[in-house]
């Protein structure tokens, strides 16, 4: 093995180590999902913030496959999108699968995707992804596609799981989380084979880094919209949730006075709205990738 390589897995050790540790992926709401009871209706919400994200995954794969510049750069993205595909799921693909655990939470998202709007957290999410793999340099996209998601998600399942069997789902139910785990561990060793050719320079390294931290920033927010929905549901009269970081004084006294105004609240919910009639439906948001 060269210096090159030596210096190359020394990096993706450490990069590893730091996805790992990264608030993204150990999300205070990732926490209470690993330790709360909460129910099928709780994970209805969770669902169906979350399956837009499953929908498009491919759609990153499919933009960097046509930005590689070599053959060897596309082969780790060729590999993962048989698997995504539905190779080693009985031929369905992921979104299908998480179709089958929204059925179970009775969700009908994923039987009108051309009439079910894509929620804010996952909008958000998705468009910081395609502008990655569209706009930025090559190895920072793989960075988020490859590390960004497949050293982090194993770990974050992790903690969506016994919550998910606390809450009565039966194996087949919870199938993708499952075999998700399962696969992004083959794909985790694909990916460190590809990246210690790629990230011989410090250059390389800093771009694959870049990218996966760009990733699990918007992962952070993500989790954070998640949350804020899943309270919404359970409590929708509730005091509003803290965000990342506490509030000041001063943004706690204005929080409290607009809440305290029905009809600041009511132009709140009409922006709310508003917003949400502008966001893409799940079936538009899937062919707008197709692109």
């Amino acid at each position: 093995m060269s210096r090159g390589s030596d210096s190359s897995r020394r990096f993706l050790a450490e990069l590893r180590r730091e996805i790992e540790a990264h608030p993204g992926v150990n999300h205070l709401f990732l926490a209470r999902c690993a330790t709360s009871p909460f129910s099928r209706e709780d994970y209805r919400v969770f669902g169906e913030n979350h399956y837009a994200l499953v929908c498009v995954f491919t759609n990153y794969l499919e933009r960097l496959l046509l930005r590689g510049p070599s053959s060897e750069s596309k082969l780790w993205l060729a590999k993962v999108l048989v698997d995504e595909y539905g190779e080693g799921s009985e031929g369905e693909d992921h979104a299908t699968l998480y179709g089958h655990f929204l059925r179970a939470c009775k969700s009908s998202v994923p039987d009108a995707p051309s009439t079910s709007k894509v929620p804010a957290p996952a909008y958000e999410f998705i468009r910081e992804h395609r502008r990655i793999v569209s706009e930025e340099p090559f190895l920072v996209g793989l960075g988020a596609v490859g590390p960004g998601h497949e050293w982090a998600i194993p770990k974050m399942f992790a903690a969506v799981i016994p919550g998910l069997r606390r809450a009565g789902f039966t194996k087949e139910e919870i199938l993708y989380f499952e075999l998700h785990v399962e696969q992004d561990v083959d794909h985790g060793a694909w990916l460190e084979e590809a990246l210690a050719q790629f990230g011989r320079t410090e250059e390389a390294r800093q771009q694959i880094r870049r990218g996966a931290l760009l990733s699990l920033e918007a992962r952070a927010r993500f989790w954070s919209g998640v949350q804020r929905a899943v309270v919404r549901w359970r409590q929708p009269n509730a005091v509003r949730p803290d965000g990342a970081s506490p509030r000041s004084i001063a943004r706690e006294i204005m929080i409290t006075t607009w809440d305290g105004s029905p009809r600041l609240r009511a132009l709140e919910s009409r922006y709310d709205s508003f917003m949400a009639r502008r966001r893409p439906t799940i079936a538009e948001l899937v062919e707008a990738g197709r692109r």
